[in-house]
């Protein structure tokens, strides 16, 4: 459980301040440039994932329609022979924000089903974990037209929302936030303790144990991690790659209310993208979505940078770090991450002072992809869940699923707007 942070209460641990400093002496995730992290991003495939690998006239792969193939957008072929080229479908207009699993694969663009086309989702389901036949709360997945005023859908008409609170612009009935803790009566004490924001879905008493793959959850450079999770959600997807693909692509954004207090401790929240595929990794299961130095995703993660710049972070673990942010605020507004508060003011002593910040932050929209062999069977599966504790909460959006074809390399970018 998350001690709040009163010496006496014994609110930080020894050991947690002592491996913040270490901590610190270490690369800042999320608070660098976005030329460093965020706009350079990992290794990519051939076509930066700009636009496609081969086909038709852009890409050098001889086009061949088959209705067999699946269309791919942009690479000036009629790939599945219909007579119109570049026509990839969209299926998620009239989808209605709390539905099935398949209903959430169609909102990521997902829009054929291999029993109908030989191609495509061939199951969908939701659970509370990795390898859990367990069921999450519904409200821990929904479709949305939009994310807050400024992020809209970025292939059809919805967005797929998982989240280890609510899946919606903010947290529960009300504005209510995703993260920040908060002291509205200073000062806080034992007897006046301070508001820490989240959704706990289980509670400290009767909670199932949640499970992630092997190795996870993993730090973040020389951050700890606390091993405990909770409030986990995956969705597991079997797919089956049409014989003109030779990858995968889709887009995220992940959001946490970790930031700015709890950056580099043991309650980091995660996100993962986890393949089991023939072509992907020699046939090893493992993550797809990191960042420039393998960090998987979370507020110490190289492309977070939507987030309040030049304030203090860090408070939780008595290190403070000044911000740099270049993806500013704008994205998080009307979200439940964008709400402005004194957000390190309830920690002995107040770190940051009178400044102002959000409750959370975020990493823009991302890009990862990933190779499978043309043909075959594959699980992808979408895990995010709470580290240590099940309060201040995080989402992560998922959209534009495509199959890619050329030489496709496992990365992370940043992709066009």
């Amino acid at each position: 459980m998350r001690s709040p942070v009163f010496p006496s209460l014994v609110l930080v641990s020894t050991a947690l301040v002592a491996t913040s400093f270490a901590c610190s002496s270490s690369r800042e995730s999320g608070f660098e440039d976005g030329s460093s992290s965020g706009s350079s991003g990992t290794s990519s495939g051939s076509s930066g994932f700009g636009g496609t690998d081969g086909g038709g006239s852009s890409g050098g792969l001889p086009c061949i329609p088959d209705p067999k193939n699946a269309e791919i957008p942009g690479n000036g072929c009629d790939d599945d022979g219909d007579g119109v080229v570049d026509n990839a479908p969209s299926c998620d207009d009239s989808l209605a924000e709390a539905g099935s699993a398949e209903e959430f694969a169609r909102a990521l663009g997902i829009c054929t089903k291999a029993s109908d086309k030989g191609y495509g989702l061939v199951s969908a389901t939701f659970t509370r974990g990795y390898n859990d036949t367990g069921a999450p709360k519904a409200e821990q997945h929904g479709v949305l037209p939009k994310f807050g005023n400024v992020i809209v859908p970025r292939e059809g008409k919805r967005i797929g929302v998982l989240s280890t609170g609510y899946a919606k612009e903010f947290n529960g009935n009300g504005q209510q936030p995703f993260g920040g803790v908060l002291c509205t009566n200073p000062p806080c004490d034992l007897f006046n303790p301070p508001q820490i924001n989240g959704k706990d879905w289980w509670g400290p008493i009767g909670a199932p144990k949640f499970t992630l793959p092997p190795d996870y959850p993993k730090p973040a450079g020389n951050c700890p991690i606390n091993k405990t999770v909770k409030d986990v959600i995956n969705l597991k997807l079997e797919l089956k790659a049409p014989q003109n693909a030779k990858g995968i692509k889709f887009d995220f954004n992940f959001y946490s209310g970790e930031w700015p207090a709890y950056i580099c401790s043991d309650f980091n929240d995660g996100f993962i993208a986890y393949l089991k595929a023939k072509g992907f990794n020699n046939g090893t299961a493992d993550n797809i979505s990191f960042d420039k130095d393998k960090n998987p995703v979370s507020v110490n993660n190289g492309f977070f940078d939507r987030c309040t710049p030049a304030v203090k972070t860090g408070c939780a673990g008595k290190t403070q770090k000044d911000s740099v942010c270049p993806g500013g605020v704008a994205e998080l507004e009307g979200t439940g991450f964008g709400q402005n508060g004194k957000w390190c003011d309830a920690f002995d002593p107040p770190q940051g002072g009178p400044q102002q910040s959000t409750n959370g932050g975020a990493t823009g929209w991302l890009q990862s992809q990933a190779p499978v062999e043309p043909g075959e069977t594959f699980t992808l599966e979408f895990i995010i869940w709470d580290t240590g504790d099940g309060v201040l909460d995080s989402s992560v959006l998922l959209d534009n699923f495509q199959w890619a074809e050329g030489a496709v390399t496992t990365g992370t970018v940043r992709p066009p707007r």
